[in-house]
């Protein structure tokens, strides 16, 4: 067996600039610096606050933070991302290779393909892939913030703002067609605008473009250039009863539509038929959050992550644009007491049925998986058509595995939001190497790390 935790040597974590990684130890304290190697039980640590490399036993680190870089050309031919999720809480993101009664095989941008026994695997469902022209937040440095030059900071990954009117804004090369997605996390009510299409970057308030309104649970969109309201405001529970939502923007310039999509459910659209007119790059994020509010252990605020910003081919499903529309026109039934769709309680699905991008089902086993395309054998007869139009490959059976547990395990977290608990056995030549039962040896690209977790389990006390 190879060295139960790790024997990884100098330029292992070659993190090439000075405190561009962060360790985190089990007393809360937190320093900046670079790997230089570690070992068994430590590791050797450089920081620019140290006179002298020092030495951290791994038994007090909780985690390390590295630099990470998102590199999806090796995903570039595929048209959907199939995410795999395993019977121990990993989330595998990739293209579907192959399935069979026994293997699920993945194709991943930092580990190649990668093969699962399908009894460790709970379930998968599809994305559809569009090219991405953005997917952060990794460096403030890029975007412009307006206001208090601290008004929005970078923690964690998210852009955090406690502060009313504060802006922080980019500009893209923005296609006629394109969405943009984000998580955004509030605390107390929801006070936020979304600004796209904006030609002025370095304001809080734009002239061009047009701006998204979340107010508590409404939602509403006006054009920035003669500050018109679009259609109606939109009522939305998520926002209600949750303090975090995922909100998808789709607009298209040459059909003068606009879609909200909250946690993937469609939500709202608006059309303008002077949307093909705006040209603007600049997108913003800016916070309403009210001066004062909130107390001192419980400030209010927000925060934005995973934002992705992608071109969009501007298909939508007729149902999808009726069920918006219904929304629409029944926005003043719901206000004098209806009850809005997203607190009706959905019937499940059946198992074993699969769920197509126009909302329609299909039973029936997978076959094969060939060049994205995927042949299914229903009832009735065998079909085949691209994967992207699939949301989901259900997996009849209820006897799951789950990999064991070993000695010198840690739990990483990767760039496009992938999470692994494996054995870590070596580092070399930019190359993390380890083991799991998921999914066997493997080497991933170290680049891919954003954190890795150490000292999972407790450890057995001596008799």
């Amino acid at each position: 067996m190879k060295v139960s935790f790790l024997s990884i040597f100098l330029s292992s974590l070659c993190l090439a600039n000075q405190d561009s990684a962060t360790v985190r130890f089990a007393n809360g304290d937190q320093l900046a610096g670079s790997a230089l190697s570690i070992s068994r039980d430590s590791i050797s640590w450089q920081s620019s606050l140290l006179q002298e490399p020092a030495t951290l036993k791994l038994s007090e680190i909780l985690n390390l933070r590295l630099p990470s870089k998102m590199n999806s050309k090796p995903l570039e031919s595929s048209s959907h991302e199939a995410v795999m999720e395993l019977s121990n809480g990993d989330v595998v993101k990739g293209s579907l290779v192959a399935i069979n009664e026994k293997e699920i095989k993945i194709k991943t941008w930092y580990a190649g393909e990668l093969v699962f026994p399908r009894l460790n695997v709970k379930s998968i469902n599809i994305n559809r892939v569009m090219k991405v022209l953005y997917r952060g937040p990794d460096d403030i440095k890029d975007w412009k913030v307006t206001g208090n030059a601290d008004s929005w900071k970078l923690e964690n990954d998210r852009f955090v703002t406690g502060e009313p009117r504060g802006s922080i804004a980019k500009e893209f090369d923005l296609p006629e067609e394109y969405e943009v997605s984000f998580q955004i996390h509030w605390r107390g009510m929801l006070r936020a605008r979304l600004v796209f299409g904006s030609s002025d970057i370095a304001s809080a308030a734009p002239n061009t473009g047009y701006e998204m309104n979340f107010q508590s649970s409404m939602v509403n969109l006006r054009r920035l250039s003669d500050r018109n309201w679009l259609g109606t405001q939109s009522n939305h529970a998520a926002f209600r009863s949750n303090e975090s939502a995922k909100i998808d923007v789709r607009i298209s310039r040459k059909t003068g539509k606009i879609l909200l999509f909250v946690d993937d459910e469609p939500a709202a659209m608006w059309s303008d038929p002077n949307l093909e007119e705006s040209k603007g790059r600049g997108i913003h994020f800016i916070s309403d959050v009210q001066m004062g509010s909130g107390s001192r252990n419980n400030p209010q605020g927000i925060s934005i992550s995973s934002i992705v910003v992608s071109e969009w081919d501007g298909y939508t499903d007729e149902k999808v644009e009726s069920e918006m529309l219904m929304r629409e026109q029944n926005m003043h039934g719901f206000q004098m007491g209806m009850r809005d769709s997203r607190d009706q309680v959905k019937a499940p699905l059946p198992e074993g049925r699969m769920v197509l991008v126009n909302g329609d089902t299909i039973e029936g086993d997978v076959i094969g998986v060939d060049l994205d395309m995927i042949k299914i054998k229903t009832p009735f007869t065998e079909v085949s058509f691209p994967v992207h139009r699939l949301t989901n490959i259900p997996l009849k059976r209820s006897d799951l595995e789950t990999a064991k547990l070993e000695n010198g395990d840690v739990r990483a977290s990767l760039a496009d939001g992938s999470k692994l608990v494996f054995r870590l056995d070596d580092v070399k030549d930019g190359k993390l190497i380890g083991y799991s039962q998921n999914f066997g040896h493997a080497e991933f690209d170290q680049s891919a790390f954003k954190h890795i977790q150490f000292n999972l389990y407790p450890k057995k006390k001596a008799n």
